[in-house]
């Protein structure tokens, strides 16, 4: 398989995984070292366990605000040489409401041992209303990373113990 259509299998399966909020699924197709980069505020992860304990503590924060599965799009992708490539998603998030949330993500990828695996991820800003893909009055702009930072930011731990200071 070339390395074209293995990203694209590759997001089927993550998709699947981010849909379901499977921490364990969507944490192995992580790779240290990791970056996020939310609205600005870079975070480098060099241990696994501390980001997999983060991404379950997000995923438990999104399925308590609603969260009940997702389907995304492929904004754009590039690949820069032959081992890493960026991929931005628009994810539309079904809620419990009935209601949708729709949100940006940029992904960073290397090929490593025969697969694509995401070594950083970015959410920098929320679309604006008039910047939805369809226009319902069911559908809202959401930022999951920045929102759930806000909400938990005196629980998330970043390398080296040192909490964010969101107070």
């Amino acid at each position: 398989m070339n390395r074209q259509a293995a990203l694209t299998e590759f997001f089927e399966q993550f998709g699947l995984a981010y849909s379901s909020l499977n921490v364990d699924s969507v944490t192995s197709t992580f790779i240290m070292p990791f970056t996020t980069n939310v609205n600005g505020d870079i975070t480098h992860w060099t241990e696994f366990e501390p980001l997999r304990q983060t991404t379950e503590m997000l995923f438990s924060w999104y399925y308590q605000q609603g969260f009940r599965n997702a389907h995304y799009e492929i904004v754009d992708q590039v690949f820069v040489g032959s081992d890493h490539a960026t991929v931005e998603l628009r994810w539309h998030v079904a809620r419990e409401d009935q209601h949708y949330w729709i949100h940006y993500t940029g992904y960073q990828l290397r090929w490593v041992d025969a697969g694509w695996k995401i070594c950083g991820i970015m959410q920098i800003s929320t679309p604006e209303k008039s910047d939805l893909p369809f226009n319902s009055e069911n559908s809202e702009a959401w930022s999951p990373l920045a929102l759930a930072e806000a909400a938990l930011g005196h629980e998330i731990h970043r390398p080296n113990n040192h909490p964010t200071n969101n107070e």
